[in-house]
């Protein structure tokens, strides 16, 4: 589990910076992505050499369909943060749990009891009070939140195409392969929106690439290595500490305020997943257990050993 809290740490200051640059999001997003696969491309060329492993063709297919979630996930994230504040669209991450519970349900065979569907009902009402006193405020944007909870879907399906690809793909050629095909779906959109991904600052390149050097390398790689083993709901679980942490940097380097609609609906939220994580069909998402009902065909089994 270590491995994961440092990732929650770094995960925690890309929203800073970002919010900190001038640049738009779709651009900053295009900079930081090129920037990932730079720093990706020269590690996955380092893993193939000393160990003399290259992907398969068949199972990059993993890391195609990873790619474009995560891209359109950057450009939502981005754009949202841009368009309202860190702390609207962190804490609504906060939902992230519950809707990588719910997308997983396919995937892993397990069927929520009713405790788990209240509770989520209830975080839904804690993230609609974020949201519209996000879109209300006098530095909100109802379509940036709208965009922010976009976001928390499309980084659900990332997420679990990551933990899918472990056991099919090595990790360091995985994510090169998925920050390349994130950089090129952003790079697609910006060229359709006529985005000026040239006018940008050396300070919002600096920032484009502390970025992808932090939580873009170093979090995604301490964050997806423990999928071989640890359950798919567990991340998310323990990611409800980045919006904490990244309105707290906000505070503290953008002094960005934090509103009652922000503590309220947040500290409902957070009850709501809290109730659903510790029910008793959250709880086997915890532990890692099956539910009773078979897993369909081409899902990867639980290894007994770990």
């Amino acid at each position: 589990m270590a491995p994961i809290g440092v990732g929650v740490v770094l995960y925690s200051v890309g929203p800073v910076f970002v919010q900190a640059s001038d640049a738009s999001g779709p651009v900053f997003s295009f900079w930081r992505l090129w920037f990932g696969v730079l720093v990706l491309g020269i590690a996955a060329l380092a893993h193939g050499a000393v160990t003399h492993q290259w992907p398969r063709l068949r199972a990059l297919g993993w890391a195609v369909g990873a790619g474009v979630a995560f891209g359109i996930h950057q450009l939502l994230l981005f754009t949202a943060i841009k368009a309202t504040t860190v702390a609207d669209v962190t804490l609504l991450s906060a939902l992230g749990p519950l809707v990588t519970a719910l997308l997983a349900l396919p995937f892993f065979g397990e069927r929520p009891g009713t405790a788990f569907r209240v509770w989520s009902a209830v975080a839904m009402c804690g993230a609609a009070v974020v949201a519209v006193g996000g879109g209300s405020g006098p530095e909100g944007d109802p379509w940036g939140m709208a965009l922010a909870l976009g976001n928390v879907v499309f980084f659900a399906v990332f997420f679990l195409m990551s933990k899918g690809s472990r056991g099919r793909l090595a990790l360091l050629p995985f994510l090169f392969g998925v920050m390349t095909v994130a950089a090129i779906t952003v790079s697609g959109y910006v060229l359709v929106a006529d985005e000026s991904v040239g006018a940008v600052t050396s300070t919002d390149l600096s920032y484009a690439a502390i970025v992808a050097v932090a939580p873009g390398f170093l979090g995604h790689v301490v964050m997806t290595w423990p999928l071989g083993w640890v359950p798919a709901n567990v991340p998310p679980v323990m990611r409800l500490g980045v919006p904490v942490l990244a309105s707290i940097w906000a505070w503290w380097f953008l002094g960005e305020t934090i509103a009652l609609t922000h503590v309220g609906g947040g500290l409902l939220t957070l009850l709501g997943v809290g109730g659903a994580v510790l029910s008793p069909a959250g709880r086997r998402f915890v532990n890692g257990e099956r539910s009773r009902h078979p897993a369909p065909p081409g899902s990867t089994p639980a290894d007994p050993a770990r």
